[in-house]
């Protein structure tokens, strides 16, 4: 007898985890209930601010979904107009945010969606975007910390004449890893087309940018961009604060031309002083297609020596900035205000 009762004990223990788990189960699908009807609210209210402020916000059908592991937010032939004119309309749009991270949404748009952007004095600009456009956004209470844009395809036209189109495009905006005050930017794209040949002498680099890439840091940057909300000011003022505009990467491959660049900008007894510094690669490959158009004179053909020279063994050709232009060796060499920028 005694027996018996030690196995029916026993067998009890089993099912706890069972239970705690239904139990857990549950309370999770009630929380995510709870929250897809929080955030479903929370749209509503979003939506009517926005028509309020004279926004145009449209869809054709609205769908909230992803149990249990996500809120899908799905619109159908959704449509944004801002209050000054800018529009984008597409096929379709996804915003995903997990359950147990409210501070950070991607968003999708599968199809063929379009960005206007016109003013009253201005001929209308449209951007055409691919069907693997998505972006993603992670913020905290007091403000956006990081945006990245992907974009398949980019097709950029002005006045209905096509300008460019673009290929495999990135955009990154975030705090640097271990440096909270410091801002990082990194863009790079596989291939740019021009709609026209370049003016002038620009033709012979032809109309395909290849694979290029930009990266710039700016220490003081996150205090910066969330007091001013704008790019140029932000800049100015982590400037004025002691900050440092730092670009250690750039790469542009246009035809014939293949070159390396990196510089820094920063504030000394309240001038700006810094360097700028430029490599290039396959010199010959831009020798030789200026030299077919009759482009390559004394003058240029020095220059690309110049800098073949100081690329080698990964160098680079550097001059100094100040905040009245460009200066070699001492000497001014190029005007340019760049204290009426920075």
């Amino acid at each position: 007898m005694a027996l018996s009762t030690r196995q029916t004990g026993s067998g009890a223990w089993i099912w706890v985890p069972f239970a705690i788990a239904v139990i857990l189960i549950g309370l999770y699908t009630v929380y995510w209930f709870l929250a897809r009807g929080f955030l479903d609210e929370q749209i509503d209210v979003w939506i009517e601010s926005e028509r309020a402020n004279g926004a145009v916000i449209q869809y054709s059908k609205r769908e909230l979904e992803g149990f249990p592991f996500r809120f899908a937010l799905t619109l159908n032939d959704p449509v944004y107009g801002s209050p000054d004119g800018q529009t984008w309309r597409g096929q379709k749009l996804q915003l995903v945010m997990q359950p147990w991270d409210w501070f950070h949404a991607i968003a999708r748009a599968p199809g063929r969606s379009t960005v206007s952007l016109s003013h009253q004095d201005h001929e209308e600009i449209s951007i055409l975007l691919g069907p693997k456009s998505a972006g993603s956004v992670r913020w905290d209470q007091t403000a956006v910390k990081q945006i990245s844009i992907a974009l398949d395809e980019v097709s950029l036209s002005f006045a209905g004449d096509p300008v460019a189109d673009l290929d495999a495009f990135e955009f990154h905006l975030r705090p640097a890893p271990g440096f909270p005050e410091m801002i990082q930017l990194e863009t790079h794209w596989q291939e740019i087309t021009l709609g026209e040949t370049p003016p002038g002498d620009a033709a012979v680099l032809g109309t395909v940018l290849g694979p290029s890439i930009l990266r710039a840091e700016l220490q003081e940057g996150v205090p910066a961009f969330n007091e001013t909300g704008d790019p140029l000011a932000a800049i100015r003022a982590a400037l004025n604060a002691g900050g440092t505009l730092n670009v250690p990467q750039i790469m542009l491959e246009w035809g014939p031309a293949s070159l390396g660049a990196k510089g820094e900008v920063h504030r000394q007894d309240g001038e700006l002083k810094g360097t700028a510094a430029l490599r290039i690669e396959r010199a010959d490959d831009l020798r030789a297609a200026l030299a077919s158009q009759g482009l390559l004179n004394d003058d240029t053909r020095l220059a690309i020596d110049l800098l073949e020279r100081a690329s080698v063994n990964g160098g680079f050709f550097t001059v100094s900035l100040r905040g009245d232009g460009v200066y070699f060796l001492g000497q001014k060499q190029i005007d340019f205000p760049l204290e009426d920028y920075l």
